[in-house]
């Protein structure tokens, strides 16, 4: 009976842990997720297209955090971030294609409108480069190895490793497909608002800009 006893006890000090972890790890995860970063201004920018380009690059993010805490769950992260030359590599590469993205964001706004005849063609071509564009986007910004490493082994049990990081990892993901799609319906919203006018070319020019200004801060570590 006591043993009985002391298990529900240690069940249900478990379950009220988890509840705390789960909280405080949605708290921090959603706080970073709302902060403007790249691929905040990315998404929005792909809202000026429509809401399914704003969708597909919101899946390509969640591709890369799949990625990203693959290699926390295997290790291999810890691998790439004790070897200081590959991961400047990554870090610098990261930040050239950040940098070529908001020069191609900049030099090209969100164009004119296009000829009725072509816009199916066009919005399937932009969708699947704005998934290809979006999981490169995180992929680019090996930083997010570091967060990932940093933030899951303070929520997750070493008995439970596995387990705590499919837990939590769908956690931060759930996270990050809200927040986007928030932002692309936000986003898509103001563009409606907008069309394809001057200040819409202008305001998808600053989102350009903000997206170099990450990439210099990344690869200045």
């Amino acid at each position: 009976m006591t043993i009985v006893t002391t298990y529900i006890c240690q069940l249900k000090l478990g379950k009220i842990m988890t509840l705390e972890s789960t909280l405080q790890f949605l708290a921090i995860t959603l706080f970073l997720e709302v902060t403007p970063g790249p691929g905040v201004m990315f998404i929005l920018y792909q809202s000026a297209f429509s809401f399914r380009n704003a969708v597909a690059g919101t899946l390509g993010l969640l591709t890369s955090n799949v990625i990203w805490i693959s290699l926390v769950a295997t290790g291999l992260g810890l691998v790439l971030t004790q070897n200081p030359s590959v991961f400047d590599a990554l870090r610098y590469a990261g930040a050239v294609y950040l940098v070529y993205l908001g020069y191609k964001i900049i030099h090209y706004g969100i164009g004119k409108p296009k000829a009725n005849d072509n816009i199916h063609a066009e919005q399937h071509k932009s969708t699947w480069s704005s998934y290809r564009q979006g999981m490169l986007t995180s992929l680019s910004n090996p930083k997010a190895l570091l967060f990932f490493m940093a933030l899951f082994p303070q929520f997750t049990r070493p008995e439970y490793f596995i387990e705590d990081i499919i837990y939590f990892g769908l956690l931060k993901m759930t996270c990050l497909a809200i927040v986007m799609i928030s932002y692309g319906i936000m986003g898509r919203r103001m563009f409606n608002y907008m069309g394809k006018s001057t200040w819409a070319n202008t305001i998808s020019r600053v989102f350009g800009g903000g997206i170099i200004i990450a990439a210099i801060a990344i690869a200045r570590g």
